[in-house]
C-alpha cells in the first residue's frame, strides 16, 4: 500500500540491526486467523448452498452473489498467506528487509495493490446478496425501496473506490505504483483521505444494511428465545461494522508510519475479519433450515404438557382446536424463513411454526405424533388471508 511515509535520519539511527538469519514476523499470526476465517466462509456458504438446493429448494441470485464473494475471499486469504512468506516479507520490520526487497519491492506492492481492490469487490458482492436476500423475504414496498436504493448506492462506491484504489498514482500505465526504480519523479495522490471517506461510508452502509431487518422482526409472535435468535441472526452484522471501525482506525496507524510492512500486515488481517464475518452473517437466515436439524434445541422452544386438555385458539373469528390424547403433549416453536424464487407471485416472508407431539398415555404402547397447523391472519382493508405456515420438521 503507498500513502505511510519514510522515517526520518533520526529514526532510522534508532534502527536495531538488521537480522536476516531469524528475523521477527507477524507471520504466525496471519496464518492463525487467515486460515480459520478461510475455513468458516467456506462451511457458511456450503450450509446456505446445502440448504437452498436440498432443503427449501430455492435457489437465488443473493446464493451466487454470496458464492461470488466468497471465492474472492478465500483468494484474497491465500495471497496474503503467501505475502508473509519470507521472500515477500510482508508482516517484517523495516529494518530486517533485505536490501533487494527495501529497495524495490515489486511483489509486494502488488499484493497490497491487489487486496485493495478484491476487498472492494468482496464487499459489494457480500452487501448486494444480503439486499437480495432482504428482498426475497420482505414484501413491503418500502423495503424494496431501501434495498434498491442501497443497491445502488453500494455499486456506486464500489465502482468510485475501486477506481480511486486503481489510479491513486498520477502515471500511466498502472504499474507505477509497484515498479517504484522504473517511475523515480511519480506522483501518487494522498490516500489517506480516500481511505478515511471510502472507508466511512462503508461502515455507514454497513449500519444500515445489517440493522434494517430488526425493526420487523420484534413484531413476530414467536417466544421470547426465538425471537432473540431470529434477530440475532439477521443483525449480528454488527461485528461487520465495529470491524469496519477499527480498520478506520488502525488505517490511521498505518499512514503514520513509517513500518509500512509490519503494520500493513495487520491491517490486511482485520480487512480479512471484516470481509468474512460479512458473509457468515449474510449466510445466517439462509443456513437456518439446516442449523434447525443440527441443533433442534436451539431453533425451537419446546413445551410439554401432562393434562388433558383441549384448547381453541381464535384467529380472526374462526378457531383452531389442539386436543391431547390422554397422555401428554409436547409443543416445539420456532419461526422458518420462506424465499421466493425469480419470476414467481409468492412472496417471502418469516413465519413462526409449530409442532405438536401427542401421546396417548404411558401404558400404551403405540404414540401419534403429528405436525401442528399455525394460521397467520393477513388483513388488508375488509380483507383475510390465511396464510399456512407450519412445516413439518422445520
Amino acid at each position: 500500500m503507498s500513502g505511510h511515509r519514510l522515517p526520518t535520519p533520526e529514526e532510522m539511527a534508532s534502527f536495531p540491526p538488521p537480522n536476516y538469519i531469524d528475523p521477527e514476523t507477524r507471520r504466525p499470526f496471519v496464518l492463525a486467523v487467515e486460515i480459520p476465517l478461510t475455513a468458516l466462509v467456506i462451511t457458511f456458504v456450503s450450509m446456505r448452498f446445502y440448504s437452498r438446493t436440498v432443503l427449501i429448494r430455492a435457489l437465488g441470485a443473493d446464493d451466487y452473489f454470496m458464492l461470488a464473494a466468497a471465492v474472492v475471499t478465500a483468494g484474497t486469504s491465500i495471497m496474503t498467506c503467501i505475502s508473509t512468506l519470507p521472500v515477500y516479507q510482508t508482516g517484517y520490520h523495516i529494518w530486517d528487509l533485505r536490501p533487494e526487497i527495501a529497495k524495490d519491492p515489486v511483489q509486494t506492492a502488488q499484493m497490497a495493490m491487489a487486496t485493495q481492490l478484491l476487498f472492494v469487490c468482496i464487499t459489494a458482492f457480500t452487501k448486494v446478496s444480503v439486499l437480495l436476500t432482504y428482498l426475497r423475504i420482505f414484501p413491503s414496498q418500502k423495503n424494496k425501496y431501501f434495498c434498491y436504493a442501497m443497491m445502488v448506492f453500494t455499486t456506486a462506491w464500489a465502482i468510485t473506490t475501486f477506481l480511486l484504489f486503481l489510479l491513486q498514482c498520477e502515471q500511466v500505465p498502472v504499474q507505477s505504483y509497484w515498479f517504484m526504480t522504473a517511475y523515480p519523479e511519480r506522483k501518487c495522490v494522498s490516500i489517506g483521505p480516500i481511505y478515511y471517506v471510502t472507508g466511512a461510508l462503508n461502515v455507514f452502509s454497513d449500519f444500515l444494511i445489517f440493522l434494517w431487518p430488526a425493526k420487523d422482526l420484534a413484531k413476530i409472535q414467536i417466544s421470547l428465545k426465538q425471537r432473540i435468535i431470529l434477530i440475532l441472526m439477521f443483525t449480528i452484522g454488527i461485528l461487520v461494522c465495529v470491524a469496519g471501525c477499527f480498520r478506520i482506525w488502525y488505517t490511521w496507524i498505518f499512514i503514520n508510519t513509517y513500518d509500512a510492512l509490519w503494520h500493513g500486515c495487520t491491517l490486511y488481517v482485520i480487512i480479512a475479519i471484516e470481509t468474512s464475518l460479512g458473509i457468515i452473517c449474510g449466510c445466517l437466515p439462509a443456513c437456518k433450515p439446516l442449523m434447525s436439524k443440527l441443533v433442534p434445541l436451539i431453533f425451537t422452544s419446546t413445551h410439554s404438557s401432562t393434562h388433558r386438555s383441549i384448547k381453541t385458539p381464535k384467529l380472526g373469528g374462526q378457531s383452531f382446536p389442539f386436543q391431547s390424547l390422554g397422555g401428554g403433549i409436547r409443543k416445539e416453536e420456532g419461526f422458518s424463513v420462506e424465499y421466493c424464487d425469480a419470476g414467481s407471485t409468492f412472496e417471502g416472508h418469516v413465519t413462526t411454526t409449530t409442532n405438536v407431539e401427542c401421546t396417548r398415555g404411558r401404558d400404551e404402547e403405540d404414540a401419534r405424533s403429528a405436525s401442528s397447523e399455525e394460521w397467520i391472519m393477513l388483513r388488508d382493508s375488509n380483507k383475510s388471508e390465511a396464510v399456512h405456515t407450519a412445516r413439518e420438521g422445520v
